[in-house]
């Protein structure tokens, strides 16, 4: 072989080496992903003209969400952040007769929200199985979302007041945890966030005297979440 052809295939042995480290090790990633969520309330307060409400039933409504991430890794170990753009549809309805007793046996009253906003994480993940492509991994981290009130509906239904308005608090504060799946640069996340503290700032009430209150009517509930996400890293 030539010294000419030893040097090319030298060069080319090399570069070929190089681009393979260099795909294997990215300091930083970007990507992005999109699922749904199921919204789940623990409500640790729902009383109604100073009547406790213990006993009803709920609806979570699947909705979407969309992130953009990036992540920086560190061998197993990983540090993510993301920004998400989430809705989420609750619904929960028990009898009229249990605040209201001249109300009819089969009526029903009922709170729906739909509380729209961006979430922002910061978490730590550990890659416990990682082989070729393949590769599992643990998170956990804070997680707030910031609502954009605007866009927010609250709705209360076979109520006796003239208007119902709910204020939930701008910030929302919770703890994310979860298990991540990546099959090359494709993966699949899933994962439970607990909220810290109740969402709800106050709902004010006025009676047909047009009496304003914000005794009458105390809904206070921490939101949970779980969620499944497909996405792409870069």
């Amino acid at each position: 072989m030539r010294c000419r052809e030893k040097i090319f295939l030298l060069l080319f042995c090399f570069s070929i080496t190089l681009h393979a480290q260099q795909k294997k090790v990215s300091l930083i990633n970007y990507g992005i992903k999109a699922g749904f969520s199921s919204t789940i309330y623990d409500i640790q307060e729902l009383k109604i003209a100073g009547n406790p409400i213990n006993e009803y039933n709920a609806k979570s409504e699947i909705s979407l969400l969309y992130t953009a991430f990036t992540r920086i890794n560190l061998s197993k170990h990983y540090i993510q952040t993301e920004i998400s753009y989430n809705i989420s549809n609750y619904t929960i309805f028990f009898p009229t007769q249990s605040w209201y007793l001249q109300a009819n046996s089969n009526d029903l009253s009922t709170i729906s929200t739909r509380i729209i906003g961006f979430e922002v994480p910061l978490y730590y993940g550990y890659h416990f199985l990682k082989e070729g492509p393949y590769s599992m991994s643990f998170f956990l981290g804070p997680k707030f979302k910031f609502i954009a009130t605007k866009f927010c509906k609250y709705q209360f239904d076979n109520f006796d007041y003239n208007s119902i308005t709910e204020s939930i608090y701008p910030v929302n504060a919770s703890i994310m945890t979860g298990i991540g799946i990546n099959i090359g640069r494709i993966f699949f996340d899933f994962s439970f966030e607990y909220g810290l503290h109740n969402i709800s700032k106050c709902i004010t009430t006025t009676d047909d005297q047009e009496q304003i209150s914000t005794n009458e009517f105390i809904f206070n509930r921490r939101k949970n979440m779980l969620s499944f996400s497909l996405g792409f890293m870069f």
